[in-house]
């Protein structure tokens, strides 16, 4: 998305998308994706989901 659109999305997708990890007993993670100067280049989202043989790789 372009930076002008900030606001004009329900917001809702990162929460649907934790019920359905949640669901699936993983977990999901939100933070930062740093610029080599330190700054902030944008978002870095983690899932984790165990895998259907039951194997934690």
């Amino acid at each position: 998305d372009r930076p002008d659109s900030f606001g004009k999305h329900s917001g809702l997708g990162l929460a649907i998308s934790r019920q359905i990890v949640e669901a699936h007993g993983g977990t999901i993670r939100a933070g930062n994706r740093m610029r080599p100067d330190g700054g902030i280049a944008g978002a870095r989202f983690t899932v984790e989901l165990p895998s259907a043989d039951g194997d934690s790789r």
